[in-house]
């Protein structure tokens, strides 16, 4: 796909929600040949799976995948005049990438660039894989990478710092709230661009410049991430973060101080929201209020009532008794 203006355009799927017969003629017509330029038919003959989150920001693609048992190829007759170029990163599973005459296998924290210009194929085997990937344009790794060209179908570093980020960059997208305006969507834009860049091969300048940006922006994506996956632990503080991360406490920091925030800030912001939500959840009705402040990561009830008073202007009690009466 390409993008004719600046506003977002994308789209999932899954072929589970299918009838089995429709399958692969939907995705194959509908989804292959039609949206993404590509030929997809299973590997062997049997069931197969894939599912989908694509999305076309301002200049650039970006989308996850989870597929098995299937051989996607993009023919000469799908090729569409662009000469992107398309990083994949392998989340979980194995492919085969192919171009260029050339193989190449690839398993969990590892990555190929290849070209949109040319006939390729992936082949995922029976067992399911994940993987990420990036669309870039040459024209926006200018200045940033001497020449991409020289990487297509090459051995790129592996389980880098860069490649794992960006990754978690592209899952965290789904959030929405970094494309809220076109200042944001700018930023993640040249984010995703930086840090493809240090995955294929940036030069000196263009390292300094996209560690500043891109990774620095991916980091602190990944502690916002490891925060919320962790808020109903009561003791998450800062070191037990950053030692998961592999990053010092100081530099979380500098990261949040970026930002205008803390880490205490961003925390509390979280664990109030994570409770406002759980006391709106219908299916929550069952839980008392000191449960739910408990299930967000606050082990002192009054604690919680007078912080959660402050921030949304109502006890947790009028919260709830108000989500019960729409």
């Amino acid at each position: 796909m390409t993008l004719e203006s600046q506003d977002i355009t994308g789209f999932r799927f899954s072929t589970a929600d299918w009838v089995e017969r429709d399958r692969l003629p939907i995705f194959r017509e509908q989804i292959g040949r039609m949206i993404v330029r590509l030929d997809p038919e299973p590997l062997i003959d049997g069931a197969f799976h894939a599912e989908a989150n694509v999305r076309e920001l301002p200049g650039l693609g970006i989308g996850s995948w989870s597929c098995s048992n299937l051989r996607i190829a993009r023919p000469r007759e799908l090729l569409d005049g662009t000469d992107d170029l398309v990083l994949t990163i392998i989340t979980s599973g194995n492919v085969n990438a192919s171009q260029r005459g050339r193989e190449i296998a690839l398993g969990p924290g590892e990555a190929v660039l290849m070209s949109s210009a040319e006939a390729g194929n992936m082949a995922v085997p029976l067992s399911p894989t994940r993987f990420s990937g990036l669309r870039l344009p040459r024209g926006a790794l200018a200045g940033l990478v001497p020449d991409p060209e020289d990487m297509l179908m090459r051995s790129l570093p592996a389980n880098t710092e860069a490649l794992r980020l960006l990754a978690l960059y592209i899952r965290e997208l789904d959030d929405g709230y970094r494309l809220a305006t076109p200042e944001l969507l700018g930023a993640v834009v040249t984010h995703l661009v930086d840090l493809g860049s240090l995955i294929i091969g940036a030069n000196r300048d263009g390292t300094a410049v996209a560690e500043d940006r891109g990774l620095a922006a991916a980091r602190l994506a990944a502690v916002k991430a490891d925060i919320s996956e962790n808020l109903s632990y009561g003791d998450l503080t800062l070191s037990a973060v950053a030692a998961r991360l592999k990053l010092s406490p100081r530099h979380i920091q500098r990261l949040f101080e970026s930002v205008g925030l803390t880490f205490s800030e961003f925390t509390l912001g979280q664990r109030l929201a994570r409770a406002h939500r759980l006391l709106t959840d219908p299916r929550q009705i069952g839980s008392t209020i000191g449960t739910i402040a408990f299930e967000s990561g606050f082990g002192d009830l009054s604690y919680f009532n007078r912080t959660f008073r402050r921030h949304y202007g109502a006890t947790p009690s009028d919260i709830r008794a108000a989500s019960l009466r729409f």
